[in-house]
């Protein structure tokens, strides 16, 4: 049962942040994700592979990505980041529905230490 929530949880993360989106007056909001996941020790390696496939995914299949970053805390070995941009709510929504979003839930079950924290960005302004 509390697997069944962690990874319901989880689930929510992809598709969470198209919800309640409004439209910017030149367009549709560019939104940026910041999600920390903290990995249970010894699980590293097939974290990192998860992700890295992931990222594969992405770019081969999700048009409306426009990056999809992986980081790892320098100062903590279990720590990651993953900084994700997409052009619209509607990207957002087609991430978290895409076949490769669910393997990646599925993948990661036993991994995490604990759920991972998401954070949404709506763009207001850029360095042009």
């Amino acid at each position: 049962m509390r697997y069944r929530l962690f990874t319901a949880g989880l689930a929510l993360l992809f598709v969470v942040s198209a919800q309640a989106q409004t439209p910017a007056a030149n367009g549709p909001p560019v939104t940026t994700m910041v999600v920390t996941f903290k990995v249970k020790p010894g699980k590293n390696e097939a974290f990192e592979k998860a992700f890295l496939d992931m990222q594969k995914s992405v770019k081969a299949n999700e048009p409306g990505n426009i990056n999809y970053d992986f980081y790892h805390d320098s100062k903590d070995p279990q720590s990651y980041v993953i900084i994700e941009r997409y052009k619209d709510a509607a990207a957002v929504t087609a991430h978290g529905q895409s076949d490769h979003g669910k393997k990646l839930i599925a993948t990661l079950g036993d991994m995490l230490d604990g759920r991972p924290d998401a954070m949404r960005l709506v763009l207001i302004s850029a360095k042009k």
